[in-house]
């Protein structure tokens, strides 16, 4: 039973749980964040997309303070009247990238992955992280909603890849709505959240996580080894639950 009277730290997920995957927050929850932020609450949002994508789905939104964590935690922004202050960043290796890129594209060629954008939309180096978006991360929402609802076909992907490049030096995470996330060993969402309240020293304990993949294998489960969370199915339904929590709190 979670101790909603202890949460003072809103931690959310971004694509498809505050909002649709690559588009900026809507205006009703760039409101609600805003108003629970003026109330006392902090937010910060993770995600395997780079902070500078971030800022511009979320801070252009937003005017209070708030953290982006981007690339699943590796980089750590700090936004504050429109201003973004990098606090951390650990970038991968040059031999990494050529590594995992390799590997990807040797996956690409083998379950003949077609991006609908471009190759370089398809296969991104986001410094630390390389990511694959199966159709090209700024494919139509409507269509990569439909390409892997279920995550089935990553799955074998990220089977593929643990084949390839091993287990015991790279993370491998399905995420968003068809990407394929890969950064060092360790370096989940797990280590971002603890490594972000390190920093802050902060508490587990005051931390509320918001996901939309929170299933073991899904890139939000991590989440679940250290904070309280909520499973969301959209950005309509974190919404919802965010002005539930409002309520309770008023």
């Amino acid at each position: 039973m979670i101790d909603f009277t202890k949460k003072k730290i809103i931690i959310a997920d971004v694509d498809d749980t505050i909002c649709e995957s690559c588009q900026q927050i809507s205006e009703p929850m760039a409101q609600q964040i805003s108003m629970m932020i003026k109330s006392g609450f902090s937010f910060a949002f993770i995600s395997g997309t780079k902070a500078e994508d971030l800022q511009r789905m979320i801070s252009s939104k937003l005017r209070e303070t708030h953290h982006l964590l981007g690339t699943t935690g590796t980089k750590y922004v700090k936004v504050q009247q429109d201003i973004g202050e990098v606090k951390y960043n650990l970038s991968l290796t040059t031999l990494e990238k050529e590594e995992i890129i390799s590997t990807i594209k040797e996956l690409v060629q083998r379950y003949n992955v077609v991006p609908i954008t471009s190759t370089e939309d398809q296969i991104q180096d986001r410094d630390s992280q390389i990511t694959l978006s199966a159709i090209g991360r700024h494919a139509p929402s409507e269509l990569k909603a439909k390409y892997d609802a279920d995550g089935s076909r990553r799955k074998v992907w990220v089977e593929f890849l643990k084949q390839k490049m091993g287990e015991d030096r790279y993370e491998f995470k399905i995420g968003g709505t068809t990407s394929v996330d890969v950064t060092r060993k360790g370096l989940d969402k797990e280590w971002g959240i603890r490594e972000f309240l390190k920093f802050n020293n902060l508490s587990t304990e005051e931390v509320l996580f918001f996901g939309d993949k929170l299933d073991p294998g899904g890139n939000d489960y991590p989440a679940t080894k250290v904070v309280d969370c909520i499973a969301v199915t959209s950005p309509e339904d974190t919404l919802k639950k965010l002005k539930e929590i409002s309520d309770f709190r008023l």
